[in-house]
């Protein structure tokens, strides 16, 4: 689930470089504007990811990875609802909101769904959705923008991650350190007591 949700967030994030011809015309707008859409998320997510990091590690992991799907997917959608540039500037930077949260938390989270021996294979699996979700974003961008128009490239990418938050809500939360090896926490633990005594 956890690797359906980084390919989406891809997918989402490389969604709009094959609909800046058909944005640009629609709109009106310079490939100079088209070209902020990209900063706009980046600087948001920059920003938001302390804060949904803080956020997972100190309460549910569940809940923040939920509402962030929820959110960028919502912004996708909001994106292809676009009437001008500030509301696609706006939609695009919310995208970054959302994907702050998935990214600042999964990795924690599938820390504790697997022992260490698996965990190279297991963020091998969730890292290889990224250049997955990346291709597909242009993909699937150039391919619905043509046939369909690029709202329509909007509302289908980002529609499934709307149905996904809601099935992460029923993810377990495992407890922190519950995969961990015991000898080994306590190895790294001592000297931090030593030190502090």
């Amino acid at each position: 689930m956890l690797t359906t949700i980084n390919l989406l967030n891809y997918l989402d994030r490389y969604l709009v470089p094959p609909l800046v011809p058909e944005l640009e015309r629609a709109m009106g707008i310079s490939h100079a504007q088209a070209g902020w859409l990209w900063p706009a998320f980046m600087v948001v997510y920059m920003v938001a990811a302390p804060v949904f990091g803080a956020w997972g590690d100190r309460g549910s992991r569940t809940r923040p990875i939920a509402l962030g799907v929820a959110i960028w997917s919502l912004a996708t959608v909001l994106s292809g609802l676009a009437r001008s540039y500030p509301q696609l500037y706006a939609s695009r930077a919310l995208v970054g909101i959302g994907e702050a949260a998935y990214a600042a938390i999964s990795p924690a989270l599938l820390a504790d769904y697997f022992p260490q021996r698996a965990r190279g294979r297991v963020y091998a699996i969730l890292n290889m959705a990224i250049p997955v979700g990346a291709a597909l974003g242009f993909v699937l961008g150039g391919f619905i923008g043509h046939h369909y128009g690029w709202r329509a490239a909007f509302f289908l990418c980002g529609a499934p991650g709307l149905l996904i938050a809601a099935v992460i809500l029923a993810l377990p939360d495992p407890p922190r350190g519950s995969q961990d090896d015991p000898a080994t926490v306590s190895a790294s633990a001592r000297p931090a007591a030593a030190g502090g005594g």
